[in-house]
């Protein structure tokens, strides 16, 4: 792909608009300026996520800039930049919220069975759209005209690479979802996340466990942090919190963010931190919140594992960024894990879905892909849903 490409895009109104991507060399002479050019720009020029292989780039569309990442094969390769390891290798490591031991064999065996065949269908080249490098996407509402350019902008640059929107929902993106169907994208389930609305606001505070927790916030001996207290200073040891919490205790898929990754994020505001430090001053909790107009996500925390369960330090952290929502009156996206304890603090169970676009490949590969989505559409939701996971 050239450093640079620019095509215009007709439509059937007559009018044409214009959109531009940025990669390589290029992206150092962007003559644009946003919090999306600076994470492209950082992520290009020094390794943020160390187990993150794929190229970035910058999509100018109209008056929009967006992060682009074009994937690579490649062993190790975080799960949120390898539909492969995401749905295969990722799902392995989760096996053992399944209750069951018949089930969990089951199970490994069905992923194992189905390991070639995804690798086969190439999903790892795909070029993942508004890709922050975080865990959960967040997307405009795009108008059906907006992302039918989007779409064939794409499609030109990149007409050998499927195109992947990751972790949409149908309480923050449900019109969204109905646009892509209807422009020929698929729709594959992925995880059940859990989400809290504001509109049901009332029912949280009514919540035995949700006023136990802003009790506990208000009352705490450990000092918080805010977003304009962190310093770079801060980011080796949340390198080492978050080491410890998502790659030494859950999963090595998970993105391996370096010290380097959270002192770009401190200093450019890609995201936003929220911590608690002890009476020494040390950092032993904090946790990451990524959002647009409407919703809040957090991708990412970390605390010491170390220290006494009554410390209450990932209850501290829930009940910040529950309290955030409230007062910003956005949608929260707390993501996967920790059923319950989401459940009893009324988070509502939702299917997150991955959105593919294949129409442009070889006859084969659009038929397996589509052939993937319809099994998976069959299959998985029901099964999320009876585990509970």
């Amino acid at each position: 792909m050239a450093d640079v490409l620019s095509i215009h895009v007709p439509f059937n109104d007559g009018m044409s608009r214009h959109s531009r991507i940025f990669s390589g060399d290029a992206l150092q002479d962007v003559p644009y300026h946003g919090v999306s050019v600076d994470w492209v720009k950082a992520l290009s020029a020094t390794s943020l996520i160390d187990n993150w292989y794929a190229q970035t780039a910058l999509l100018k569309l109209e008056d929009s800039l967006l992060p682009l990442a074009l994937g690579r094969v490649g062993d190790g390769q975080t799960y949120i930049a390898s539909p492969h390891h995401g749905y295969i290798d990722y799902a392995k490591d989760e096996l053992d919220q399944i209750d069951q031991p018949h089930l969990r064999w089951w199970v490994n065996l069905a992923l194992s069975i189905a390991d070639p065949w995804f690798e086969g269908l190439g999903l790892d080249r795909a070029v993942s759209v508004n890709a922050w490098g975080v865990s959960t996407h967040l997307y405009p509402q795009w108008t059906i005209d907006r992302l039918s350019l989007l779409t064939d902008t794409l499609v030109a640059n990149f007409p050998d690479r499927p195109l992947w929107m990751r972790t949409l929902n149908t309480v923050s993106d449900g019109v969204l979802m109905s646009r892509l169907v209807t422009q020929g994208w698929q729709l594959w389930p992925s995880r059940q996340v859990y989400v809290f609305d504001p509109k049901h606001a009332a029912d949280w505070a009514n919540r035995r466990n949700n006023q136990i927790d802003q009790k506990l916030l208000r009352s705490t001996h450990l000092t918080l942090v805010e977003p304009k207290d962190f310093t770079q200073l801060d980011s080796n040891a949340m390198a080492k919190l978050y080491t410890q919490l998502y790659l030494e205790k859950h999963s090595q898929w998970n993105a391996h963010y370096n010290a380097t990754y959270f002192a770009q994020a401190i200093d450019l505001g890609w995201l936003s931190f929220y911590g608690f430090r002890d009476e020494t001053g040390r950092l032993v909790a904090f946790i990451g919140v990524f959002e647009n107009e409407t919703t809040m996500t957090t991708p990412m925390l970390g605390y010491d594992t170390c220290l006494p369960q009554n410390m209450a330090l990932y209850r501290l952290l829930m009940a910040k960024v529950l309290a955030l929502s409230l007062e910003q009156h956005k949608v929260l996206n707390l993501g996967a894990g920790s059923a319950k304890f989401k459940k009893m603090r009324g988070g509502r169970p939702v299917i997150e879905w991955h959105a593919f676009y294949s129409r442009h490949l070889p006859f084969w590969q659009h038929g397996a892909m589509r052939l993937t989505g319809w099994l998976l559409g069959k299959s998985v939701p029901s099964f999320l849903i009876k585990q509970g996971l």
